[in-house]
Order: structure tokens, then C-alpha cells, then sequence
């Protein structure tokens, strides 16, 4: 029974009493056993049944991760639904692309948010009723095709849907999946995700009594793998978060055994670290720097295989007196496997997560891949690679550098088109494959620069360098058929506070903040230190501190706040032009409709 359905179906059967799903509400953590999971799942597919859901009825779940989505997902697909999670963040641009081309018949939303934005878009939809679960602000709404959640379960009961699981086919559609980046939709069978991810299981062996963390919607393919399928597919518990704003305190009251996120999570915990450090006193500051160094230092020598006893008493001490209770603040304790979602942290990251014994491994995978074709071993000491390719795939390396692979667990997009040649899928990322069959990813083919004399490069190569710094939070760099490399820099706003607070600059807000003297300075000095690493042709020689952040809803970053270039040169084209004409000052027309005065500052 390798169908979603069945799965849930056999470890009630095998151990009931196990927890499944954990889930925080208003502070307080309530756990489901995979006997309660299956009967909420029974009510829920009794109560869609009787809406006429049933055998291709395709049904949108759009909200965040939350139980009543969760089992909303079991119960569709009991009754041979498919299913399209949508990101609640998305835009009514995206979620129109979405429920048209997947012709959406049934929408299941969190609350006034997503209502809100389906009705901006209800006319170019085929949706035939919207079922919402949080009716707060909705009271005055008139919509026939709008309908409580509440009102609908309020009178539905538990039945025994065990003949429709044991029906369905392990080749049937379970998911329509979004792929932002190729702005295309996939279909992905049952088989091929429990198939993938059951690879994931054997190659970390892990176990019904691990427990992961999910507070990635469930629209991102790569997270639906990691988290969703591979606890069903393991047995192990899956937990949700209350909040992002809460996320630091509920892994710590979790302690995962597992951790999937994209790099910027890692990056989070990183910058909270160096936030905390900035505002401890001045002895607590130099004692965690002198321990930071000498950690560092013996972690290099452990690489190398050079760590003396001496070494290791040292490294007990600076853990216990300084790192250990830094992971047990953000839940990293008991972590054996800390998967990274999309691309690679920087080395300086890396090696820093590794020293203090959390065992972070790349991998790469998108939509047409089921969520993964590679994923590093534990113990992997490589910042560099995404591992080697799973059992069941094959990568190569194409005449223009492009990673092109064929799996197993294969996706199909649901319009119909092939993306295979010669038998072949582009990732549309290029890379190489390392001697030791490591598979190395440098960028999208899309995002390639090349400079005025040539030289071509990816962007993320530098803009990992400049990100690792707890002062930045992200990074765009500027290069096209220029004579140079320029970066625009985009400060974290906690860790420069924390900073500037230490350094009594005073400012009034984010804007302020960036525009001091002392911030660009700041940033100067990590960037001549980048610079130190590059080649003299990739050096950066001029940078622009923004005036604000990235903003998803601008299509500026990615759901896995990935830098979305095409959106970022539109939106800031005011900034691009004056890097491309060289102009020391300049003003930006941002897409707020106000005004901003920016520095282009040079090293």
C-alpha cells in the first residue's frame, strides 16, 4: 500500500499508539496517535464525500501546516482526490495560474487571507466552492460558493474507508506540485514520492522513533519529500510549529531528531547567535569569541586528521561552556541529520554547524525530480558538493555545463509537454561532477554572468561569500557585460541593530540604519575580506547598501527566499542603471511609490 492513504492505514494497524503528528495551539502541544490521525482522516474523506469529491476530483489546500490541512490531504486522496498544496503567501497572479491550469474544482482555505485573495481572481477560476476553516472578519462576506469548514464536518462521522484505501493505485496522481522558479505545474503519483523518499529513509537510517520538524508550507516540492512523505513513509512524528515567529522556541521544546530546511534557516540561527552575542556584555562577547576561534581552530585539525587529546579536552570545554547550551536554545541537540533544501551553505556556515556536532548535509532535487536526486552522507566534511546521485538516478554533465539527470521517481508536467531529451531532463542548474562522483552545483543557467572581458561566472559563488556574514542577510551581485563585479547588499536588521546599539549609532529605523556611514563601512570591510578569497577579475568593486529588504509578495525572493533575479531587476532597475553608468549617487523610485537617495560606495 505505497499510497499516502495506505500508509497512514498501516501503522494504525501496526502501532497505533505511536505519535504521529504533533502540533502547537496557543502554547500548548496536542499529539496525534496514527489511530486518531486515521480517524480524522475517516471523518474528514465521510464529509468531502458528501460535497462530491471523489475519484480525479482535483482540490486546493491552501494555508500553512496546520492538522486539519495535514489530514484534509489523507482524506482527498482516501477518496482518489488530487491534491494541489498552494503556498499561503502566494499572489493572486500565482494563485490564478495555479487553480486554472490545474482546474481546481474545490479550494480549502486557512482564513481571510487566502479567501481574500481567491475573490480577486474568482472569475478566472473553475473552483465550485471554497471551503474556509477561520471565518474571523468573513462574517459580512456573500459568496454562494463560500462554506465553514465547521458547519461542514459539524455533522460527519467516522467510517471505515479501508476497501477505498486498499483500491487505490500506487501509480495514481497524488499531487499537482508548483515549481515557482520554472513557473510550471507537475503531476507526481503516489509511488514515485514514497519510492523516493524510502531512499532518503535507508540512506540516513532512519526510524519510527525520529521526529521531524515542517514549518515550510507544504507547496514547496522539496519540503512536501523531506518532511510530509518521509514521516509517512518511516512512521516517525511530524511536527508543526505554531508560527514562524515561535519557531526557535518550539524546536527547542520539540528536539528533533531530524531537521529539513533551506539555507537560510541555517543562516537564521547563525545571525540570532551573533545577535545575542552583540548584545551580551563585553566579557561574555570576548569569551565567546576566543572560544569561537579556538572551536574553529580544532575543527580544522579534526578535518585533517591532526586533533590530540589536548584538542578534545578543549572542545568539551568551549561546548559546555559555550555551544551546547547555544543548540539547545534553538532545538539542535538531539539533531542526527540536518538536511539543507537548496543549494549550499557557505564553507564558513558549513563548518561551523559541523564543528558543534550538527551533521548538516546538501541536497539537490526540484518538482520534475519528485523533491531529490542527490543528498550528501552524514559525516560529510565537503561545503562544496550536493552529494552523490540516489539509487535509481542517473546525472551528467552536458556540453554547456548544464546537470541533466534521469530517475525513477520521475514527475510529469501536467500540461502535457516533455522535458526529457534523449531521455534527459535540464535542471536547468549548471555544475560538474567531482572525481569521487560528488555531484557540485554552481547556479541556474539562467543566472550565469558574463563580464565585459568574458568571464563568466555564477553570482551565487560570491553572493554565499558575502551572505555568511551575520551583518547580511542577503546579497544580489551585478556584473553583466560589465568591466566589474558589483553586489547590492541587503543588511539583517536584528544583528546590525545589536551592532549599532553596541556602537551607541543612533537611527530611528531600517532606512536610517542602512544609510549610515558606519553600516557601509561595516559592510566594506567584510567584502575586502571576500575579496581576499576571489580571483582579480571576480573581486567586487562596488556596493550598494539598500534601503529595505527583499519582499516575497514582490516576487523578490522565493518561497525558500531564494533571490529571484528577473523580479529583483524590474523592481530595482533604478539601482541597476546606476551601477551599469557608474554614478556615485543616485535616486530609486521603489515600488512603495515613494523616493530613496542611495550611495554607490567603492573599494
Amino acid at each position: 500500500m505505497a499510497t499516502i492513504p495506505g500508509l497512514v492505514l498501516s501503522h494504525k494497524q501496526n502501532h497505533p499508539n505511536s505519535v504521529a503528528l504533533r502540533y502547537k495551539q496557543l502554547g500548548i502541544w496536542n499529539s496525534y496517535n496514527w489511530d486518531d490521525y486515521l480517524n480524522e482522516v475517516s471523518i474528514l474523506a465521510n464529509a468531502y464525500k458528501s460535497i462530491s469529491i471523489g475519484k480525479g476530483t482535483v482540490v486546493a489546500i491552501y494555508g500553512n501546516n496546520i492538522p486539519k490541512l495535514i489530514f484534509s490531504i489523507a482524506a482527498i486522496q482516501t477518496l482518489g482526490g488530487i491534491v494541489v498544496p498552494i503556498h499561503p503567501e502566494s499572489t493572486s497572479i500565482e494563485l490564478k495560474k495555479i487553480l486554472s491550469e490545474s482546474e481546481t474544482e474545490f479550494l480549502i482555505s486557512e482564513d481571510q487571507q487566502q479567501v481574500d485573495t481567491y475573490l480577486d481572481i474568482e472569475s478566472d477560476c473553475q473552483v465550485k466552492s471554497v471551503i474556509y476553516l477561520d471565518g474571523r472578519g468573513m462574517i459580512n462576506y456573500k459568496n454562494d460558493k463560500l462554506h465553514s469548514y465547521d458547519e461542514l464536518t459539524a455533522n460527519a462521522s467516522s467510517a471505515n474507508f479501508e476497501s477505498e484505501i486498499q483500491a487505490l493505485s500506487d501509480n495514481d496522481t497524488a499531487f499537482y506540485l508548483f515549481d515557482e522558479h520554472e513557473d510550471s505545474i507537475y503531476k507526481v503519483s503516489h509511488a514515485a514520492l514514497t519510492k523516493n523518499s524510502e531512499k532518503i529513509i535507508s540512506l540516513n537510517s532512519l526510524t519510527e522513533k525520529d521526529s521531524i520538524v515542517s514549518y515550510l508550507p507544504l507547496s514547496i516540492p522539496t519540503n512536501l519529500l523531506f518532511t510530509y512523505i518521509t514521516s509517512l513513509s518511516s512512521g516517525m512524528s511530524l511536527n508543526l510549529p505554531e508560527s514562524n515567529q515561535t519557531i526557535e522556541k518550539d524546536l527547542q521544546e520539540i528536539g528533533p531528531t531530524i531537521l529539513y530546511a533551506p539555507s537560510f534557516v541555517f543562516k537564521h540561527i547563525i545571525t540570532s547567535i551573533s545577535y545575542r552575542i552583540e548584545s551580551a556584555t563585553e566579557s561574555n562577547y570576548n569569551r565567546y569569541m576566543s572560544n569561537y576561534k579556538t572551536l574553529m581552530e580544532i575543527y580544522d585539525r579534526e578535518v585533517s586528521g591532526t586533533m590530540s587529546l589536548f584538542d578534545k579536552i578543549k572542545k568539551i570545554w568551549v561546548m559546555l561552556t559555550t555551544f551546547s547550551p547555544a543548540k539547545n536554545v534553538f532545538g539542535l541537540t538531539k539533531i542526527k541529520h540536518a538536511f539543507v533544501s537548496d543549494g549550499v551553505l557557505s564553507k564558513v556556515n558549513f563548518d561551523f554547524f559541523h564543528a558543534i556536532g550538527v551533521e548538516i548535509q546538501h541536497s539537490f532535487g526540484q518538482a520534475s525530480s519528485c523533491g531529490c536526486i542527490s543528498v550528501q552522507p552524514d559525516h560529510s566534511v565537503s561545503s562544496e558538493n550536493v552529494g552523490s546521485v540516489m539509487s535509481g538516478a542517473e546525472i551528467k554533465i552536458n556540453n554547456k555545463s548544464e546537470v541533466c539527470f534521469k530517475t525513477d521517481c520521475m514527475a510529469e508536467l501536467l500540461s502535457g509537454e516533455s522535458n526529457i531529451e534523449d531521455g534527459w531532463v535540464n535542471s536547468g542548474y549548471v555544475g560538474k561532477i567531482e572525481e569521487t562522483g560528488n555531484v557540485v552545483i554552481r547556479g541556474r543557467s539562467e543566472d550565469i554572468i558574463t563580464l565585459k572581458s568574458g568571464k563568466q561566472f555564477s553570482p551565487e559563488s560570491i553572493e554565499n561569500l558575502i551572505s555568511c556574514s551575520p551583518f547580511v542577510k542577503s546579497s544580489v551581485v551585478i556584473g553583466q557585460d560589465q568591466k566589474s563585479v558589483s553586489v547590492i547588499v541587503i543588511i539583517d536588521p536584528n544583528s546590525v541593530n545589536s551592532w549599532a546599539d553596541r556602537k551607541n549609532i543612533r537611527y530611528t529605523g531600517y532606512t536610517e540604519l542602512a544609510a549610515k556611514q558606519e553600516v557601509k563601512d561595516l559592510i566594506k570591510d567584510h567584502i575586502t575580506c571576500v575579496n581576499d578569497t576571489l580571483e582579480s577579475e571576480l573581486k567586487v568593486k562596488r556596493f550598494v547598501v539598500l534601503h529595505r529588504t527583499l519582499v516575497m509578495t514582490q516576487g523578490e525572493v522565493s518561497k525558500t527566499m531564494e533571490v529571484m533575479r528577473k523580479s529583483v531587476a524590474i523592481n530595482l532597475k533604478d539601482v541597476h542603471s546606476a551601477i551599469e553608468n557608474n554614478k556615485d549617487s543616485f535616486t530609486v523610485n521603489d515600488v512603495d511609490q515613494l523616493s530613496y537617495e542611495l550611495n554607490i560606495n567603492k573599494i
